[in-house]
């Protein structure tokens, strides 16, 4: 039977639902509960329930029905989602918007670069291994391009239906541009892009990966590519015509790039433009790192996050575009997604299938190849018929510029504390089979648990859901936190609470998850719906009371939206999301919203438990390392509980035989 194409269902796919004002309104009053005493829920119980039975919410819902009407693909991603949650945001992108995985070492890894906590090659020099790796990478990304163009990407499916591949098609060719207030997105037609970018020493180098050959679109031979990256490295090594390190502005606040970058456009309107033009067309960027963090959990979460090292926070980085392949001069490879088009789940089913995954076995007596050497890459050709180094036009403002941005990312990546950990205790095979749980909402509460521990409060907590299923749809909010498990969290370290109690409310704690999970999925999360009801209601026009045509207001904010527990409910101190496990993999992150939080990726194994973990130095956390070490503390200790039960079960049952 013929695959169906990648994007064919897409037109069969229903649309995102709006939920109704009802269900919201009822959904997010529960929610509010575990952090209101009895008599603060009354009061917020009797604002909810104005607000739904109220006129202007009625109106702000027809009028969100009128903007579905008129919408192409959904109400939220259309007029909202991408424009609010990231377009507007002014934050710089480093950190707060960036998110990376971390790739496995293959099986050909030179095993010298591994050595010294994988720092076996000195600063300021590229290995002959990394350049293999880079080439191999896009080789297969240019091979995964194809196969998109072409339509021969598998849908994904969840229990037989498909699921939107819209994101797709934001992988490659598409760069974030800053504008003040607002960015913008811009996107050329994959089957008109012919080259990537790459980065060494922080210079920019055109690279040709793709040719037209009697009007057809052919990729370059990966050994052509690879000579054209010996040549880069050898170029950008030498500090051959070496240009100021503009990339750096793109770790900087979204306002000030956006000044920054129209300065370098009027410097030089041909030259400049062009050289933001190939960047920001380029299918993908590629970094290669003439230096490593080393092996250590920090030092590969700061890779991700900030760039190299050895030049400071925020070099040899291009943090508009959607997808950056990092490949360290130890061979160590990194993906970092730039946020706003696509979510790192669906880039990482892209990662998880192609790249990083050369795999050399040599047979017996086979010569061994030269790009398995982990010595330095030896000294290419001062240059490409494939390549092309991009030149800026500057002067003394774009160095303040460059001086001013160099301190901000700084002071940024300093205060970041990162960590990658890994608990090998157990996985989702314990949790299922043993603790008869799912493993993603066991984790959840693990997750609670652990943040009541150390803070000794109950905490808003986020966790993405996957709205795919819907036509154009991304994500919704699942609010973890709730009565379930606030009881569970909170009579777990009781020494009053047995084992058997303690396992009971966990049980509890993990259904209400699964249930609010699959309400969100289902696009029916009260979080996106509220959100733009908000939004509306602070332009909204209405009739005066007694209704004559002409006479109008704008209404006053309602209630709602100005109960502190509206904000409270929102402070996602807990900002938690999980990706589907894969054994090229051996980490990830994103970084904390809120200063006071932990940002908290995760990947749960048949065996183990990976964590990335982000927070803020000088906060009221813990520290990344720390707090994942708490997390493994619990996730022991709920073990011990429920194993206990089952051991004086078994002992039971052998007593009652004799």
């Amino acid at each position: 039977m013929a695959t169906p194409p990648t994007f064919g269902f897409q037109s069969t796919l229903p649309r995102l639902p709006v939920p109704s004002l009802k269900s919201t309104c009822s959904l997010y009053l529960h929610s509010l509960l575990p952090y209101q005493t009895a008599e603060e829920h009354e009061k917020s119980k009797k604002i909810v329930h104005d607000f739904m039975n109220s006129t202007l919410a009625a109106s702000l819902q027809q009028r969100l029905i009128d903007i579905d009407n008129q919408s192409p693909h959904n109400w939220l991603e259309d007029n909202f989602w991408m424009k609010k949650a990231y377009l507007e945001q002014r934050k710089p992108l480093m950190i707060n918007s960036n998110w990376f995985i971390l790739a496995k070492e293959t099986k050909a890894h030179p095993k010298e670069l591994l050595q010294n906590d994988s720092q076996g090659l000195p600063e300021g020099q590229f290995s002959y291994f990394q350049i293999h790796m880079g080439a191999s990478c896009i080789d297969a990304a240019c091979k995964y391009i194809q196969r998109l163009e072409n339509e021969t990407i598998p849908v994904d499916m969840v229990q037989g239906q498909p699921l939107c591949m819209e994101q797709c098609r934001r992988f490659f060719g598409l760069c974030r541009i800053p504008q003040a207030h607002c960015d913008a997105i811009v996107q050329k037609e994959l089957a008109d892009i012919t080259h990537v970018i790459v980065m060494a020493c922080d210079q920019l180098y055109k690279l040709q990966v793709f040719e037209f050959i009697d009007g057809k679109k052919q990729q370059i031979h990966v050994s052509e590519v690879e000579k054209a990256l010996l040549a880069i490295a050898s170029h950008a090594s030498n500090q051959v015509n070496a240009q100021k390190p503009i990339s750096l502005l793109t770790s900087w606040d979204r306002d000030h790039w956006a000044v920054a970058r129209n300065h370098l456009l009027t410097l030089d309107p041909v030259g400049n433009r062009q050289s933001l033009s190939d960047i920001e067309t380029a299918l993908y960027v590629l970094c290669l790192d003439d230096y490593t963090q080393g092996s250590g959990p920090v030092n590969w979460s700061k890779t991700g996050f900030c760039g190299p090292q050895n030049r400071g926070h925020g070099h040899n980085r291009w943090f508009d575009k959607t997808i950056s392949l990092i490949i360290e001069n130890n061979g160590q490879g990194t993906v970092m997604g730039e946020h706003t088009p696509s979510d790192a789940a669906m880039v990482g089913f892209m990662v998880y299938s192609l790249l990083f995954e050369k795999e050399t076995c040599l047979q017996a007596g086979e010569t061994k190849p030269a790009w398995l050497s982990g010595a330095r890459a030896p000294v290419g050709p001062p240059s490409s018929p494939l390549m092309e180094h991009l030149l800026w036009t500057t002067d003394s403002v774009m160095e303040d510029y460059l001086k001013q941005a160099q301190e901000a990312a700084t002071i940024l990546g300093d205060e970041s504390d990162p960590c990658n950990h890994h608990f090998r205790g157990y996985g989702s095979e314990w949790i299922k089979r043993i603790g008869k749980m799912p493993p993603d909402s066991f984790m959840q509460i693990v997750l609670q648990l652990a943040y009541y521990r150390v803070h000794r409060i109950i905490t808003a907590t986020y966790e993405t859901a996957s709205t795919r299923k819907f036509f154009w749809g991304r994500t919704e909010t699942i609010r973890s936190c709730s009565m379930e498990s606030k009881q569970f969290v909170e009579k777990f370290d009781d020494p009053h609470t047995s084992d058997q109690a303690a396992y009971d409310m966990l049980l509890k704690a993990v259904a209400a998850h699964r249930k609010y999970s699959q309400l969100a999925s289902q696009g029916q999360g009260c979080d996106r719906h509220l959100s733009v009801l908000q939004l509306l209601n602070q332009d909204h026009v209405m009739a005066d009371a007694d209704g004559l045509p002409g006479q109008q207001r704008t209404p006053l904010l309602h209630p709602i939206f100005t109960d502190p527990v509206f904000t409270t409910s929102q402070t996602w101190r807990l900002s938690t999301s999980a990706l589907m496990y894969n054994k090229k993999t051996q980490g990830s992150g994103f970084g904390t919203p809120f200063k006071q939080g932990y940002g908290i990726n995760y990947m749960i194994s048949p065996d183990f438990i990976t964590m990335g973990i982000e927070t803020k130095k000088g906060q009221e956390t813990l520290s990344a390392q720390k707090f994942a070490e708490v997390v493994s503390e619990t996730l022991e200790d709920i073990r011990a509980t429920i194993e206990r039960i089952l051991y004086t079960e078994l002992w039971s049952k052998d007593r009652s035989k004799l």
